[in-house]
């Protein structure tokens, strides 16, 4: 499966053209951390990353304000922000849940205020936004930057189900309050969930019937209340969605809002709030392969139905703890991570929280049948908790840790990162411009089809076109238990050409280093 696939690329040219960021100009994407608990900041300040976002359930509005006569609690939340700025995380993204027994028409079905609260509702966003907008007036004690992001609802689906009608006034509300109290406030949408929607990757204009083949567990709004919220570019910043598949739904997702807004005359950034390493099954038992289709787990890809009996038997091997398996799934949430990083930042993605900081603890019980698939799985540190002392310590560092602690500091001094086409449409080859002019890649081999345990692993090789016998330097991505440092090797080119020998894993190339 070895056979040269040829990518050129003009050195010498790209270094007198590439252009050069300024020093104080943002990076092409903000790479960020989530769900953040309390006690855990220290741990993950080595990571680097500018980014945080905190568990929303910690900071609802009926657990800040226990009575609509009650005053705003912000001891969780200022703890929060506390520790997760003094560890060096600069950008903060709170999402606001409404959901409030007191306050809301429906605490299941309807987390929309009720008409008589709408108004402690925006006064309830204003306060959180006011209190850490960095103006010198009710600000949190010791606040040492603004805090920017602000989600109004975690997610347009089942998170957030009321009626878009409703959403939008709750919406609209928020926007009032936290621009009132801020004008620079970044004001987020429920973020938009589309999980298998592009999975055969439909042009945007064909996107309609492949949302409405989709699973109602994951799509529970319509494909007309996403497009209501469209509607109303006045009421957000920025385009949110998440990001729980593969990662080249991404650019699919961001085409698609790209064509969206297009129709409506208006351009606004991406931010993908949440992640999720690809599930493979995810929304029910990954574990039953026979029965109702709404009985099993939803096959996401690059998982097909043809694969479920394997994924089943993979998925017991995790539930029963088999070491092989386990440092396996370790391993592909830490390329997925740093997959879903270079896509989102080639498609324009202003932010991405990466997940998870923790592994999804209970949902890894036999009971759940591995239903949120790699997910459970997916936490970058093991943690020691001490819940006399609500405290948790980070006392082991998984390799998705360091892979977004290595592909971050690959992207952070970045002008651009642009995809380059090859020959085989298996191989992702990306450029960066950095900040000093130089070039470097990031380049890795998309099989197109499964992978699981045991399976062999596809190979191929890219030749970069260089002048002369340059030189350069490749690592390979992190993905091995108690590495935090990558191999690197020198590469010096041969009659002009770099030779990268690619798998699934990705390898980085810095030209001239």
């Amino acid at each position: 499966m070895r056979r040269p696939l040829v990518a050129p690329v003009l050195l010498a040219a790209c270094l007198i053209a590439a252009p050069t960021r300024a020093a104080d100009a943002p990076p092409p994407i903000l790479v960020g951390i989530e769900y953040a608990l309390p006690g855990e900041a220290r741990g993950f300040a080595p990571l680097g990353v500018p980014a945080v976002k905190p568990l929303p359930d910690q900071f609802t509005w009926g657990k800040m304000q226990a009575g609509p006569d009650r005053p705003v609690d912000f001891r969780v939340l200022d703890r929060l922000v506390r520790e997760y700025q003094q560890a060096g995380f600069s950008e903060i993204v709170l999402g606001l849940k409404s959901n409030c027994a007191w306050g809301v028409k429906d605490a299941r079905a309807n987390l929309a205020p009720r008409p008589q609260h709408e108004a402690r509702y925006a006064a309830w966003v204003g306060a959180i936004v006011e209190r850490y907008d960095g103006d010198g007036r009710d600000d949190m004690p010791g606040l040492k930057a603004p805090v920017r992001w602000f989600e109004v609802g975690v997610e347009f689906s089942s998170y957030e189900p009321e009626p878009v009608e409703d959403y939008l006034r709750m919406l609209a509300l928020a926007h009032g309050a936290a621009k009132a109290a801020n004008p620079d406030a970044q004001v987020l949408h429920a973020a938009f969930l589309t999980t298998t929607v592009f999975r055969d990757h439909p042009a945007p204009e064909a996107v309609e019937p492949a949302y409405a083949r989709g699973d109602r567990r994951i799509l529970f709004h319509p494909l007309s209340s996403l497009r209501a919220v469209l509607d109303h570019p006045e009421l957000f910043d920025a385009l949110n969605v998440h990001a729980l598949g593969d990662p080249y739904e991404i650019e699919d997702l961001a085409r698609w809002l790209r064509w969206e807004t297009a129709r409506r005359h208006y351009q606004k950034p991406l931010v993908i709030s949440d992640t999720s390493p690809s599930p493979f099954i995810a929304w029910g038992p990954a574990t039953v392969v026979a029965g109702p289709p709404g009985k099993r787990g939803v096959v996401v890809p690059p998982a097909t139905e043809a694969d479920r009996l394997r994924l089943a038997a993979y998925f017991r091997r995790l539930l029963d703890g088999d070491p092989a398996t386990v440092r396996w799934v370790h391993a592909f949430v830490a390329e997925d991570m740093a997959k879903k990083v270079v896509v989102a930042a080639e498609q324009g993605a202003r932010l991405l929280d990466t997940s998870f900081m923790e592994d999804l603890e209970i949902l890894k019980a036999r009971l759940f049948h591995a239903a949120a698939g790699n997910s459970a799985w997916g936490g970058m540190v093991e943690v020691k908790v001490r819940p006399l002392r609500d405290e948790r310590e980070v006392v082991e560092l998984r390799p998705s840790f360091n892979a977004v602690r290595q592909v971050w500091s690959h992207l952070k001094d970045a002008a651009a990162v642009r995809r380059i086409a090859t020959d085989d449409p298996r191989v992702r080859l990306y450029e960066l411009s950095d900040a000093d002019g130089a070039r470097g890649w990031i380049a890795w081999l998309e099989p197109g089809h499964l992978l699981l345990p045991g399976d062999p692993v596809p190979s191929a090789v890219v030749e970069l076109q260089v002048p002369g016998d340059a030189m350069a330097q490749a690592e390979l991505l992190i993905t091995t238990p108690g590495q935090s440092e990558p191999a690197r090797r020198a590469v010096r080119a041969q009659g002009g050409t770099f030779a990268l020998d690619l798998t699934p894993t990705p390898v980085f190339v810095s030209a001239g280093r």
